[in-house]
């Protein structure tokens, strides 16, 4: 028997004899001993190496490949070239799902979101930076006006006639400080990360606290809230469910594209993958899982960590089903979407609370619409 279950084994005797009547100390205590088993380092270094550091270098490049194919389009604006801006752009923002929750260690990282991801676009705000080109995108005046959404508005709405007059004309100096915003903000954080800066990584990769600011306890907000825009924004506003009587096509994220479905699956890879610890190749690492297994923890009769996953596994079979559009799926399709709608919000609850609870964490973030 090795020495630390030896170790753990008297502890936990100990305790149960001295503080039989005190069952919220004991847990407290005995968690205490569990954490020093399991080292959280090994999330943490698992989910900056081969999770963090990958996806936002994938963003990068992505973002680059943006810039050069409006580029090629704007020397000789054509149909082909602007099929290839149009696919660029998705990758793009396919890129941006996988990096969402990154919403912590940079200075930027607390509101990227916000420059490359703010929905529904607000569309009168891009035309009124088209009559005002040498504004900056970046001033609160063009909040949900600019990134990917933008973007979305410019390239799609309309035929292709429409569209190549349009980046032919007031749309060009628009798209160009969108995307190069949309560049300056990937690139930066990657380097952030990727660099060291500010000695965060290695703050990030070495620091096994839970306070409020600790790497553990951000990371742990950050997937939880980052699971919380797939249910709410993602998801509840279109599929018009609980409080929305119907769904609200205009709130869909993507709405021009038409590509909302597409970005809800990869928004919801990514977080299984978080989850789970794995790579942008599917490889197995410690994440999450790994502290719930050692942890034993249970909601009811269930294990909390199979729990989980089979939720994951039952929202991406619900997910696969559905066709078109988040906004055509709930036209067609509301049973699957409500279902759907179902299952994000059971596993809001069992990560939210029963995960947050078993690791010792507290969310410190406020959600508006939260009703979980």
């Amino acid at each position: 028997m090795k020495l630390h279950n030896l170790l753990y084994i008297i502890i936990a005797a100990s305790l149960t004899w001295g503080c039989a009547n005190n069952k919220k100390e004991d847990k407290t205590l005995e968690e205490e001993i569990q954490d020093e088993i399991f080292d959280i380092k090994d999330i943490l270094i698992n989910t900056a190496d081969n999770i963090i550091i990958p996806q936002l270098e994938d963003l990068k490049n992505s973002s680059e490949e943006i810039l050069a194919a409006f580029s090629e389009f704007t020397a000789n604006p054509s149909t082909e070239k602007l099929v290839n801006l149009k696919s660029s752009y998705k990758n793009g923002y396919l890129d941006w799902q996988y990096c969402s929750f990154i919403n912590f260690g940079s200075n930027s990282s607390d509101y990227i979101a916000s420059i490359l991801n703010t929905f529904p676009v607000q569309t009168d705000n891009i035309n009124s930076f088209q009559s005002n080109p040498d504004d900056n995108l970046e001033w609160d005046k063009y909040f949900g006006a600019r990134g990917y959404p933008g973007l979305d508005y410019i390239f799609f709405e309309g035929d292709d006639e429409d569209i190549i007059n349009r980046l032919k004309g007031p749309g060009k100096e628009y798209c160009t400080k969108n995307i190069e915003l949309i560049k300056s903000y990937s690139t930066n954080n990657f380097n952030f990360w990727k660099n060291n800066e500010s000695d965060y990584y290695k703050e990030f990769t070495t620091d096994d606290t839970k306070t409020k600011t600790s790497p553990f306890t951000n990371l742990v907000n950050a997937f939880c809230k980052d699971l919380e825009v797939l249910k709410n924004e993602q998801l509840k506003a279109p599929g018009g469910q609980e409080f929305y009587t119907f769904p609200l096509p205009l709130e869909s994220e993507a709405l021009y594209s038409s590509y909302s479905l597409d970005l809800f699956k990869a928004h919801l890879s990514s977080l299984e993958r978080i989850y789970k610890g794995e790579n942008l190749l599917g490889n197995n690492g410690t994440g999450f899982d790994d502290y719930l297994s050692f942890l034993g923890t249970k909601r009811d009769e269930d294990n909390l960590n199979e729990l989980i996953l089979s939720t994951f596994n039952k929202i991406e079979e619900l997910a696969n089903s559905l066709s078109g559009s988040i906004n055509e799926a709930a036209a067609n399709q509301k049973e699957i979407v409500d279902e759907l709608y179902k299952n994000v919000k059971a596993l809001v609850g069992y990560t939210k609370t029963d995960m947050t609870y078993a690791f010792g964490v507290n969310i410190n973030y406020a959600d508006p619409q939260d009703g979980d």
